[in-house]
């Protein structure tokens, strides 16, 4: 139970060292293992999404972590209710990245509800929340960098300059304003560690071997079938399988691509993805990491392509 939301106090942490003057980019005591010490390069967020984060680390860690997973939790599930009439709950419980996510309290599902609701508001004619959103998407943008390029280009090709505009105001008042408070040199710290930490990821994409090749050709299945005319989607999809496969939470965004494309998805090989924790394969660590990886990221794709279970039994004829 240490480890529950283990990432989430970790980053609380480390903004409470940083507004006690110290650098919030070096190696700092282990608040999970008493005794430990993490070291330069544990996280890469940008200063500007410390900035945001701050007042959650003006609050005890539960109730700051519970308002955390609400924003995360209550935008996406309105959103696929709203929407697409399902409910994201058998994701949430079902489906090991985004689960695993959760319990480590990671940030990923909240971008990426910024990330969906900023599609939406661009769609609705909502530009000026739009832009505030797709601002806030640069605080984490491997979530959906492509995507973002993505609707920046159609607001662009609409002339809606409103989006840009706020986009562009929003990005100003959070990048300048954090060099404003804390100095200029908060830069030159985060590209430090975000040097250290790109050294730490794997490499290769999430559709590199050795079940990649299977994985690209299910993914290429479910767009032609259900998403050809879905360029966001289609973005939100090519960047989750290119982004390198260090971390199984950043397949989250299948999530919602399924339930955008597929809303009858059949929930049963989500229950397969906890399966794939306990397989052995003879492969060397890198591989067998990577192999349980793509094969946990696959059973989303087997879930949006089989036929729904009918859980109803249906009406006999006369």
């Amino acid at each position: 139970m240490e480890t529950l939301f283990a990432d989430w106090r970790t980053l609380l942490v480390i903004i409470q060292i940083w507004f006690a003057g110290g650098n919030p980019y070096g190696s700092f005591p282990d608040p999970i293992h008493v005794g430990h010490t993490i070291p330069p390069g544990w996280h890469a967020y940008p200063p500007p999404a410390l900035f945001v984060i701050a007042p959650f680390a003006l609050l005890p860690w539960p109730i700051s972590t519970i308002l955390m997973l609400s924003l995360s939790f209550i935008p996406f599930e309105h959103w696929s209710r709203r929407y697409y009439q399902r409910t994201t709950l058998p994701w949430m419980l079902l489906w090991f990245p985004l689960f695993h996510g959760i319990i480590l309290g990671q940030t990923t599902l909240l971008v990426l509800v910024a990330l969906l609701w900023a599609e939406r508001d661009l769609h609705e004619r909502r530009d000026l929340r739009a832009g505030v959103l797709l601002a806030l998407l640069l605080l984490k943008p491997q979530v959906g960098l492509l995507p973002l390029i993505w609707l920046l280009g159609t607001a662009l090709w609409q002339r809606r300059w409103s989006v840009h505009a706020t986009f562009l105001l929003t990005s100003l008042i959070l990048w300048g304003g954090t060099a404003l408070l804390f100095g200029p040199q908060i830069y030159a710290q985060w590209w430090v560690a975000f040097d250290a930490y790109s050294s730490k990821l794997a490499t290769r994409p999430l559709i590199a071997l050795p079940f990649g090749p299977i994985l690209g050709v299910l993914a290429l299945l479910f767009w032609y079938r259900y998403g050809r005319s879905d360029i966001f989607g289609l973005a939100l999809l090519i960047n989750t399988l290119i982004y390198p496969l260090s971390v199984i939470y950043m397949s989250t965004p299948l999530a919602a691509i399924i339930i955008r494309w597929n809303p009858r998805w059949n929930g049963a090989p989500l229950i397969l993805s906890w399966l794939v924790l306990f397989l052995f394969l003879p492969l060397s660590q890198d591989d067998m990491i990577a192999a349980r990886v793509q094969l946990i990221t696959m059973m989303a794709l087997v879930a949006a392509l089989l036929p729904q279970i009918p859980w109803r039994k249906p009406p006999v004829l006369e």
